[in-house]
């Protein structure tokens, strides 16, 4: 499973590839402006992201070379409609990683994001920490004292969500789409049991806890650690 962000702004369009990635196993953010785009990409974790060229705000081009001066490295596909070679050698030159003319066959998609990802990227390859909480990205293990702790991906997905927001309110509604996607119907307790999860993996680091905000989702809230003496 990956985390994957999709700069679409055809919402027709955006359903499908949407539909196509969740069924091959992923989670999927949608940002239909490329300023949205660029803000969930300077903060939240993606393994992936897909880029329409044309947005209704800016270039997806310009997005891309953003991103790449910014040292995000996570692989990069252009979607885009346009079948022309100087579109093409455009969008590799700005850092892009490949190329995929619309409409593309389902199969022939989730096969390059797949090798997208095996490439990988060096966003994959660090520790996001906070206080007490440390969590290695590259071998989506928890750090704790007596030595790392496997997640599972829902686990990982969340404390990796958390991180990137720390004292900020997470409505249960974004959790809802990072695991499951918006067609999960929220009257479950899902988003509870996969949260308790959560916090028993924090119950081993004192400082680092999730705080429940009542009606509304959740927020991380950790101490920091003293400094050596």
């Amino acid at each position: 499973m990956a985390l994957i962000l999709l700069v679409e702004d055809r919402a027709d369009t955006a359903d499908w590839i949407s539909k196509q990635l969740r069924e091959g196993g992923h989670v999927v953010e949608v940002a239909d402006r490329r300023v949205t785009a660029q803000q969930l990409a300077e903060t939240v974790p993606y393994d992936l992201a897909l880029v329409d060229l044309h947005l209704p705000d800016g270039s997806g081009l310009s997005l891309i070379q953003t991103l790449r001066r910014a040292k995000r490295v996570l692989p990069i596909l252009i979607l885009t409609g346009v079948d022309t070679d100087d579109a093409m050698i455009a969008g590799l030159d700005a850092g892009a990683d490949d190329f995929l003319v619309k409409p593309v066959p389902s199969g022939v998609l989730l096969a390059r994001v797949r090798a997208a990802l095996r490439r990988g990227g060096a966003t994959q390859m660090d520790v996001r920490s906070a206080g007490p909480l440390a969590l290695d990205r590259a071998t989506r293990q928890l750090i704790t004292p007596d030595g790392p702790v496997d997640l599972s991906t829902q686990e990982y997905l969340l404390l990796d969500y958390f991180l990137a927001h720390v004292g900020e309110v997470v409505p249960r509604s974004v959790l809802q789409e990072r695991l499951w996607g918006a067609s999960f119907e929220t009257y479950t307790n899902r988003i509870d049991t996969a949260v308790s999860r959560v916090r028993r993996r924090l119950a081993t680091l004192p400082g680092a806890r999730l705080v429940s905000i009542r009606g509304v989702g959740y927020r991380l809230s950790v101490t920091p650690v003293p400094d050596a003496a």
